[in-house]
């Protein structure tokens, strides 16, 4: 039984190996009939003591030599292969891009908590504590967007500049700068050569900042193949629909390949950011890049080795006249 680290590329060429059999046979047939037949002389005094050479016995063998070598063509032509097996990218970890509203509507109570900025920062720490393999940046934004840390895995001095967002970031236009935000982040991720890259935003408002449309942001994200997850943060009292639109945070979403969440309270939008890179991970585990070698090469020297060898052994040592 092959391991499983073991398989052939093109497993049908094995049939082949049983037209060798066949042809050894025919050899062997013929190689009787050659013996039958002789030279007719007046006499077999002059050979009465002659005798058989070693290398006249070992002559009509060197064809043998080309059973074990077609029985190499053959094998190689089966394409031998070892596989890598069971290495998948979920352990390289996953880069995300966090773009965080801080705009002043943030500060209102909600997801029964006092502010809705305390919630999110909670849940986003909580989530840092939670990362182990994954790059993380932070990007807030307001009637602007900055770029707080660029991708990181020192994920405690990420806390400490979550904590400090809001209050490191008081000159920014007041405003909600959904497109900017995206992009920003994306610009975190452009350069990034981890096999999933996502952007997630966490808002409670709507985009009010023309300067580059959530859509527009959309699209650059879709070309870039960086997935885009969207966090609704509805403000205590009021409806989700009457703050946010969910429909554009939607669409953006979904036309990356990602998808709009609202939360509900504190530990919903915990929740949702563990789910984001739990679900992130499960992508990975699925899209498994099996690699396999080739063995095909290591068969193809030996046989062309011994099929030169036969053409030699005929060409000086065995070669007979006509």
């Amino acid at each position: 039984m092959l391991p499983d680290s073991f398989r052939f590329g093109d497993p049908w060429a094995l049939v082949l190996l049983a037209v060798l059999p066949v042809l050894a046979a025919l050899w062997l047939r013929r190689r009787r009939l050659v013996a039958r037949r002789g030279v007719v002389l007046s006499t077999l005094a002059p050979l009465a003591r002659a005798r058989t050479g070693l290398r006249a016995r070992l002559q009509p063998y060197a064809a043998l030599l080309r059973i074990p070598a077609l029985a190499l063509l053959v094998l190689a032509i089966a394409r031998p292969q070892t596989v890598d097996a069971g290495a998948t990218v979920s352990t390289e970890g996953i880069d995300i891009a966090v773009a965080l509203d801080i705009s002043g509507s943030m500060r209102d109570a909600g997801l029964d908590a006092p502010s809705k900025m305390d919630a999110a920062k909670k849940a986003l720490k909580s989530f840092l504590d939670a990362r182990k393999d994954d790059r993380v940046g932070l990007v807030v934004f307001k009637g602007e967007a900055r770029t707080v840390s660029p991708l990181t895995v020192d994920y405690r001095a990420l806390q400490q500049l979550v904590e400090q967002a809001e209050r490191q970031n008081t000159q920014l236009d007041e405003g909600t700068a959904i497109g900017l935000g995206i992009t920003n982040a994306l610009n975190l991720l452009r350069n990034s050569h981890a096999r999933s890259r996502i952007v997630v935003l966490a808002t409670d408002g709507e985009n009010n900042v023309t300067r580059v449309e959530p859509e527009q942001a959309g699209k650059v994200a879709e070309a870039l193949k960086i997935r885009i997850y969207t966090i609704g943060i509805p403000t205590a009292g009021q409806r989700a629909e009457q703050s946010l639109n969910e429909s554009q945070m939607r669409r953006i979403a979904e036309g990356t390949g990602g998808s709009y969440t609202r939360a509900s309270n504190e530990q919903g939008l915990t929740d949702i950011f563990n789910s984001i890179a739990t679900l992130e991970k499960s992508r990975i585990e699925r899209e498994r890049f099996t690699r396999y070698h080739e063995l095909a090469p290591w068969l193809l020297v030996p046989a062309l080795g011994l099929i030169a060898l036969e053409l030699l052994l005929g060409a000086t040592l065995f070669r007979t006249a006509p």
